[in-house]
């Protein structure tokens, strides 16, 4: 089949930094319908291609950024792309996605997928110009921010290219460092640790070409129904209202808002830190990503030193506001604004942040272990403090921008409250009010997680009674499958709040001509793909043992008020059901039976051999 026309570009991009060498080679074309794209390519490559055991930050670690067959055409926010390796904090599979226009503009210079291996010897950035691929030094961009590499690179190559970069925390390999193109970003699981290990400060790239799908007229019907369907959703009116921020009041409600390194789910000052607080004293412009036709980011109005973000989303609202009892805006604004700038995770430095908290309150740690800083709940100065150690990474920054997990392996007294799954700081849903999402959390294969899969329409939709183990195992399973075809077609999840799988069926069918005759067909593809993450992590040696929760989730009933309180996560009867679904054995190991079930055989036969 000829896959340049049925969405693809047939080009892996591979560079490899220690012998300077830059060369392609097509998609697996046989391989390409099971797997689709995005997700499920980047997947099959670090599972395929990578030996097991590989150093996270080791110059044999594959850095793999993917398009999928939706990128860059016209369907809603097209112009999504991810990142696939293996994380240096939790030493699992790690995939990654971001917005803005770094992907479509990967794939109009002509691949679907950019492979970087080995190593530089000193800083380097790598400069893609269509079919044009070359290494350049980039010493003097060594310890500059992301606005300021950013800027410079735009200055130097022009304003129509698009960069990836890592700041300082990401040239240091500390495990809360992300990959940022512009406001948007590679966050999690210390993907920019991984691009620091090589020395490979940024990605610049400018495309030229256009991406031809299958059957233009089928293609053009899904594309009107797809739209159709997004501008017709209250949650996506809703979305482009207050932008993610507009879930915060009623997680609140439902107890489930982490609050104070996750002791309560309720917060006081929640209304002072909602959307609609946000909206009305401090947002002042819409963002939208390429092909977006939601529009959630939003950009603040200057603070008194000037500082502007884009956001703060709903994740980092939580994890810089109610995590750390901060109910400030402007405050959670300007922590925000040091994350982006410096490139880290807003979900993990609030993770650090709180559980620092925590254990200060306790008396576990002292000011004199934080250069004299005395982090309190609730304190915008000690907070304020912390990131910006963490950002420059100087002092007690050093280790605290290794993470939670890293932090309670050197104070064992904190490890019951160190709130991490399989070493991710956990995002902003509280697992004891919400059981299907406690699943997702101990599953996910990228550790602590709510968008591979978690079931959050118990929280807010009343998909399910969120306090109930029941049926959660297959609610989780099907939202799981569902969310890894996004992922492979390399689209947001948020126009799924108006879409279903049908409308992503018809868009992917069209573009690809691939044999799909059902929507449930791409909920199998799903699966497939889903189960080739876990293969690669049970290659890794995580099994059940690691499909587990934090004690204060397990053991220590909620405290506080609203309906999680009291409440604790009773996991191994849905961990047995989950498994069981999705035919694995007792250990969370698939069985030769679903494998072959699911078409992987390949897979099988490379595991045996």
């Amino acid at each position: 089949m000829n896959l340049k026309q049925r969405g693809y570009c047939d080009r892996i991009l591979r560079v490899d930094l220690t012998a300077g060498e830059i060369w392609t080679t097509p998609l697996p074309e046989n391989v390409m319908p099971l797997i689709l794209g995005g997700k499920g390519l980047g997947a099959w490559l670090l599972l395929m291609e990578q030996a097991a055991g590989t150093d996270p930050l080791g110059p044999d670690n594959h850095l793999i950024f993917h398009n999928g067959p939706l990128t860059g055409t016209t369907a809603p926010t097209a112009g999504r792309f991810g990142v696939t390796t293996r994380s240096p904090a939790t030493g699992t599979y790690f995939d990654a996605y971001c917005g803005g226009d770094w992907g479509q503009m990967l794939k109009y210079a002509g691949y679907d997928a950019l492979v970087v291996t080995g190593a530089a010897n000193s800083p380097v950035m790598l400069v893609i110009d269509d079919d044009v691929v070359e290494l350049h030094p980039a010493d003097d961009l060594r310890g500059t921010s992301i606005t300021a590499a950013t800027e410079r690179l735009k200055n130097i190559f022009g304003s129509e290219w698009q960069s990836l970069v890592i700041g300082p925390p990401g040239e240091q390999q500390r495990n809360i460092a992300g990959i940022f193109n512009e406001s948007r970003a590679l966050a999690r699981g210390g993907v920019g640790a991984v691009m620091g290990s090589k020395q490979l400060k940024a990605i610049v790239v400018h495309g030229t070409g256009t991406v031809q799908v299958y059957d233009r007229e089928a293609y053009d019907r899904a594309l009107q129904l797809a739209f159709r369907a997004v501008r017709m959703s209250s949650k996506v009116t809703m979305l482009n209202k207050e932008g993610t921020a507009n879930i915060l009041e009623i997680i609140d409600v439902m107890g489930a808002l982490p609050t104070r390194n996750f002791q309560r789910g309720r917060f006081a000052e929640a209304e002072e830190i909602s959307g609609t607080a946000f909206r009305e004293h401090n947002w002042k412009k819409d963002y939208a990503c390429f092909g977006c036709p939601i529009g959630c980011g939003k950009w603040t109005a200057p603070l008194d030193d000037g500082t502007v973000i884009e956001g703060p989303e709903y994740e980092s609202i939580f994890a810089l506001g109610s995590n750390c009892a901060i109910g400030n805006r402007e405050t959670i604004i300007k922590l925000n604004w040091y994350c982006d700038e410096y490139g880290m995770d807003t979900i993990s430095v609030g993770g650090v942040i709180g559980f620092v908290m925590e254990m200060f309150q306790r008396g576990i740690i002292t000011a004199d272990e934080l250069d004299g800083i005395e982090p309190h709940w609730g304190d915008a100065n000690s907070a304020l403090a912390l990131v910006e150690k963490m950002a420059l990474v100087e002092g007690c920054g050093v280790w605290l921008a290794q993470g939670v997990a890293t932090i309670a392996t050197q104070y064992p007294a904190a490890q019951p409250f160190a709130m991490h799954v399989k070493g991710l700081e956990m995002p902003a849903y509280h697992p004891s009010a919400a059981k299907g999402t406690a699943l997702a959390y101990a599953i996910s294969e990228r550790g602590a997680c709510h968008l591979r899969g978690a079931p959050l329409g118990e929280l807010f939709s009343g998909a399910a009674d969120p306090l109930s183990i029941v049926g959660k195992p297959q609610l989780f399973r099907d939202t799981q499958a569902d969310t890894a075809a996004w992922d492979s077609a390399s689209l947001c999840l948020f126009p799924g709040y108006g879409m279903s799988l049908k409308e992503l069926w018809q868009l992917v069918a069209a573009a690809t001509g691939f044999e799909y005759p059902k929507a449930s067909d791409l909920q199998r593809l799903g699966e497939r793909v889903s189960t080739l993450a876990r293969l690669y992590n049970v290659r890794e040696g995580h099994v059940r043992s690691q499909d587990t929760l934090p004690d204060r989730v397990l053991k220590q009933p909620m405290e506080g008020e609203g309906p999680g309180a009291g409440e604790t996560v009773d996991l191994d009867p849905m961990l047995n059901e989950y498994y069981r679904i999705m035919g694995w054995d007792v250990n969370g190991v698939p069985i030769p039976e679903r494998l072959q079930e699911l078409g992987l055989a390949a897979v099988l036969d490379f595991m045996a051999g």
